[in-house]
């Protein structure tokens, strides 16, 4: 017995140096065909992604019809309508309110670049009033500084961003639409896929491994669900304390850069900044100092929000505390950017529930008493 298990660890361990071989020497091929794979696989992807998101409203909504009607027939299908619409909703608000508040601001920025020029050659001219010689030098790059060339290029980049935007859009509507068809499909048979999927778990493994899949499958749904709750949650009190300090202090754009925030800030802690940047542009266009303001002003609330709410509102969902939330975040950030900062939460919680049970499992083995 105890030979077969070790011919079996060391066949194992000869695969493994085969496949680790193959995957080095053909490392760029192997990338292409995974590339090829995401984009056959994209409409999939989107759907599965939307499909989860849809589910938690969806699942609220259905428990509360559960509880008001006897008549449970068509649950499932007002409750999918209803998720849907408030996310079509979601999406078109902000659709409409952004786009022509971009557009008007573009066309404004275009108009006032020759006094944006001159404001902001006044502005550095004032801050160094007391150097004489970097004043003169300052003078004469402005003075070199071509306005028409620059309404050029930024004229050239907006059109050629649009169409590129444009462009990409249109092909994308086949692999959004079908997206949507096949989340739709997802939330109305999941439990037929759940069941299906431990079907073949159960099938295939032995029962303590299949019952270890299902325990973190469950976790992970569960942590997830929890992190996207709390993270809308802690946006919009992030985009609506932002509306009211910007409201007291009389800023321009004040809607436009909320509703922005908002948005922005459901990539966790960072992603605010990017609102910050675009509303330290549009009012740098008339007042480079109220900019200035602006800035010192949103990372004041921002550093508020990201070290006291955020992780209490989403730390707690997920099941970590404030200070594993604020390191998890920033070692996801540290090595995979954007998507680690947006999974590295969810993900820390997981592997932090799955380690704290088996530390509890291995110490009530031992039969030990720590407390």
């Amino acid at each position: 017995m105890k030979e077969k298990e070790e011919l079996k660890k060391y066949m194992f361990l000869i695969l493994f140096a085969i496949l680790s071989y193959f995957i080095i020497n053909n490392f760029s091929e192997i990338l292409k065909i995974l590339e090829t794979f995401i984009k056959v696989m994209s409409p999939f992807i989107l759907g599965g992604v939307l499909a989860f998101i849809l589910n938690i409203p969806m699942t609220k909504i259905e428990r509360f019809l559960k509880k008001k009607t006897k008549n449970k027939k068509y649950i499932r299908l007002i409750s999918i309508s209803i998720s849907l619409i408030i996310f079509l909703l979601v999406i078109s608000f902000i659709a409409f309110l952004i786009i022509p508040e971009t557009i008007e601001n573009i066309e404004l920025l275009i108009s006032n670049i020759p006094e944006i020029v001159n404001n902001t050659e006044s502005f550095i001219l004032n801050l160094l009033d007391e150097h004489a010689e970097v004043q003169l030098e300052i003078k004469e790059m402005f003075k070199d500084l071509n306005t028409g060339s620059i309404l050029k290029d930024l004229l050239n980049y907006i059109i050629n961003g649009s169409l590129g935007f444009i462009s990409s859009f249109i092909s994308s509507l086949v692999t959004i639409f079908t997206g949507i068809i096949f989340s739709l499909y997802m939330l109305s048979q999941k439990e037929y896929l759940c069941l299906g999927f431990k079907k073949l778990i159960y099938a295939y493994l032995s029962k303590e491994k299949a019952d270890k899949i299902v325990e973190i499958g469950s976790l992970t749904n569960k942590t997830f669900s929890a992190f996207v709750s709390g993270q809308c949650v802690d946006a919009i009190i992030l985009g609506l304390i932002l509306f009211v300090v910007l409201s007291i202090f009389k800023f321009p754009y004040t809607l436009l850069i909320s509703v922005l925030t908002t948005v922005t800030a459901l990539i966790p802690i960072f992603g605010a900044l990017i609102a910050m940047v675009i509303g330290a542009i549009l009012i740098g266009i008339s007042s480079p100092l109220d900019a200035l303001i602006f800035i010192v002003i949103f990372q004041i609330v921002q550093q508020i929000e990201g070290n006291f709410i955020y992780p209490r509102v989403v730390g707690k969902g997920v099941g970590l505390s404030p200070l594993w939330t604020l390191l998890a975040i920033t070692v996801g950030g540290s090595l995979f950017g954007v998507i680690g900062m947006l999974i590295g939460l969810p993900l820390a919680s997981i592997a932090y529930a799955i380690f704290r049970n088996n530390v509890n499992e291995r110490i009530k083995k031992k039969e030990v008493s720590i407390y």
